[in-house]
């Protein structure tokens, strides 16, 4: 899509939807008061069953704030209203959650005291003045941004402004049936006029008395309520806290609830367009990956007992008209004299779980689970195997790659002996009979075996890189999997900590993640270690305070996370540390002026600084550390709840652009990627010196309706 006006006039009709869409009801001298904020309207007046819905009793005043107010002498009960703006158009309170009968009425409730009932927390099922049963909502961002890059020519250059318009609607067809959609307008990269659009996010539901389905794109929905954690839970790069996001983002699918003979039965299958860690960051590819779920849970007696089953399973067409190679397949082509250039390789990463949970006392519990784990990779279909009329076309192959098998026992307690303190701790025996000789695991991100929730497990994963496949998916994908060798045979345990405690002004909280394993390896990968086997350690210690000194005023935070890898022998293979801490506040100035600051520090540990010598051991290599800061300030004016404008200098954590509109904690991180793609051949060091070294001022605009 490329036009000169499309951006201006949505923009244009943000703008005035934004100052044209706020009302809300308060008890005041005299009764209650209804309060309607359109400084455009021409009359507005307030209709309701205290009138007999006549819009013309009730006519409301406009103020010099271009708010419309009326004052009623109302008695405690039930009221539905709505406004009527300029004679004709019927709108529901845009900030009354509460609505009822079928024309999506707003409900005002008194109580006995004259005051206006305490609201839910649900949202109104309409907001404008095209359908009563039609919610819109979205928000406007910009961001302008100014930065040098070169010290010794200290110049200013301002780079091509983001401008994003969400708008979403959100339809109540009945109170069982409800959607929504999100179109996302952005500008472009190239010609200063193009603009882009594509739908953002989608969902429409039904809620039946037997099951409810759900159909979602780009939608956070779902977290399986289990110990492992294999839906959903997952924690973003970059950050710090473990923030545990729903499962959806970068999917879509079907999710089915049902529940029968008091089992409790939740279903997912979805197909994730965005799951691979290696490519453009800003590049959205269909990965062909696809998720089949089930959970299945049942009280008996005081014991909540559960069953998970989730496979997880990659089917990727590779062309090897170019570099591209594989062992197995090499033995296939020489063997069956086929004419396929063309070749999908499928990867099948299933679990089994079960899991039972008892509550000891009110303030204490035990959950114990156990998975089995599988996965088989093959190369199972070739473009021309199969004679269809007088043309080849895809025929079934069967070509094994590799196969491993492992279980999980786990145990949880849980414990909150006073109110404001929550404890949890958890130990897991890990197990992995490993691959033979030969053998090869290949991914676009990591094992989900490896990915899982329990003390970040992935940190350990001991095998590196063999080759990669670039031409992935066909088409114009730029999807790269990778190769790794035989999987060693892994026996390890898992042990994490969790505990909060809130106490007045304070907000504390505390990891500690620790997965230790002896690694034994096939013959064909001893010569990466010089070792047959290797006893690797990962630790995790992480925490959080949080004081709100001044309530409304003034806050401050520290988080910080160290990470240490420890391989043995440590003078054969040494170790591998992290130390990241972050300090943020802010301060308000008055009721629309506020100052916020970020500033993390992270120090990599034991760097390695010289050439290995010894590419078996790495004897003769020496190590330093490396720290850097980047620091974000900002200054706000908030003149509304819902408008925003932010002057800061530094990198903005929060990284507005597509994203959430309260944004989202990795915007270094996504910063750090961006600098990787666009730098080829730059290693994490590489972006953290250039982040630390990065001068910019930036402008953002927010205007959320």
């Amino acid at each position: 899509m490329r036009t000169k006006n499309l951006l201006s006039v949505v923009l244009l009709a943000v703008l005035v939807f934004a100052m044209a869409s706020h009302a809300g009801i308060v008890a005041v001298d005299g009764g209650i008061e209804f309060s309607y904020y359109d400084p455009y309207a021409a009359s507005v007046s307030l209709a309701g069953i205290f009138n007999n819905w006549n819009m013309n009793e009730n006519p409301m005043t406009l103020g010099d704030d271009g708010t419309w107010r009326v004052v009623l002498d109302l008695g405690a009960g039930s009221y539905e209203y709505k406004f009527v703006v300029n004679g004709s158009q019927w709108v529901a309170d845009p900030d009354n959650p509460k609505t009822a009968g079928d024309y999506g009425n707003s409900l005002l409730v008194v109580d006995d005291g004259g005051e206006v009932a305490a609201t839910d927390t649900t949202t109104a099922i309409s907001n404008t003045q095209v359908n009563s049963r039609v919610r819109l909502e979205g928000w406007y961002r910009a961001n302008y941004n100014t930065q040098s890059e070169d010290d010794e020519t200290p110049s200013w250059r301002l780079v091509r402004p983001d401008h994003e318009v969400f708008i979403s609607v959100v339809p109540t067809v009945t109170d069982q049936v409800t959607g929504r959609a999100t179109l996302r307008l952005y500008s472009g990269e190239g010609d200063m006029n193009e603009i882009s659009a594509d739908l953002y996010d989608g969902r429409v539901a039904l809620e039946g008395d037997l099951f409810s389905v759900t159909g979602f794109y780009n939608e956070e929905l779902i977290q399986f309520d289990e110990p492992f954690e294999l839906v959903g839970h997952r924690d973003l790069l970059g950050t710090i806290p473990e923030e545990h996001i729903a499962f959806g983002r970068g999917t879509q699918g079907l999710i089915l609830t049902t529940d029968f003979w008091d089992f409790d039965l939740t279903g997912v299958y979805t197909n994730a367009y965005d799951a691979d860690v290696l490519n453009d960051p800003d590049e959205y590819d269909n990965t062909g990956t696809d998720l089949i779920g089930l959970r299945l849970t049942r009280p008996v007696g005081p014991v909540a007992l559960g069953g998970t089953f989730a496979s997880w399973r990659d089917d990727w067409w590779i062309g090897f008209q170019g570099t591209n190679t594989s062992p197995d397949l090499d033995d296939y082509l020489a063997e069956s004299g086929t004419s396929s250039d063309w070749f999908e390789l499928s990867n099948t990463e299933r679990f089994i779980t079960f899991d039972a949970s008892y509550p000891i006392t009110e303030q204490y519990g035990i959950t114990a689970g156990y998975a089995l784990y599988n996965y088989e990779s093959l190369w199972n279909m070739g473009n021309y195997e199969k004679v269809e009329g007088d043309e080849y076309g895809n025929g079934a192959i069967d070509v094994p790659v590799g196969d491993m098998e492992g279980s999980i026992i786990l145990v949880e307690l849980s414990a909150d002996p006073v109110e404001p303190l929550d404890l949890d701790l958890e130990f897991a025996k890990i197990q992995i009979d490993g691959m033979e000789d030969g053998e090869e695991f290949t991914s676009a991100s990591s094992s989900h075996f490896m990915a899982m929730g329990t003390s970040g497990w992935g940190d350990l994963w001991p095998v590196g890189t063999l080759r990669t496949y670039t031409e992935v998916g066909g088409g114009s994908s730029e999807l790269v999997a990778s190769v790794t060798g035989p999987i060693p045979e892994l026996d390890g345990t898992a042990i994490e900590f969790d505990g909060a405690f809130e106490l007045g002004i304070f907000d504390l909280g505390v990891e500690y993640a620790t997965m230790s394993y002896n690694a034994v390896f096939t013959d064909s990968m001893a010569i990466w270690f010089g070792e047959d086997e290797l006893d690797l350690t990962a630790t995790r210690f992480g925490g959080r305070a949080r004081a709100d000194i001044m309530e409304d005023r003034l806050w401050v935070q520290i988080a910080g996370e160290s990470r240490t890898i420890e391989y043995d022998p440590d003078d054969d293979y040494g170790t591998y540390d992290t130390m990241e801490a972050i300090f943020s506040g802010g301060y308000s100035l008055n009721q629309d002026w506020s100052v916020l600051f970020d500033v993390r520090h992270m120090t990599y540990k034991d760097v390695p600084t010289t050439t290995v010598s010894d590419t078996t051991s790495g004897r003769g290599t020496t190590y330093d550390d490396e720290s850097f800061i980047a620091p974000y300030v900002a200054i706000v004016y908030s003149p509304r709840p819902n408008i925003q404008f932010r002057v800061g200098y530094g990198v903005d954590p929060l990284s507005y652009m597509d994203t959430p509109v309260e944004g989202r904690g990795n915007g270094r991180e996504r910063w750090r990627s961006n600098y990787m793609w666009d730098n080829d051949g730059t290693s994490v060091l590489d972006a953290e010196e250039a982040l630390s070294e990065m001068k910019t001022f930036g402008v953002m605009a927010l205007i959320t309706f």
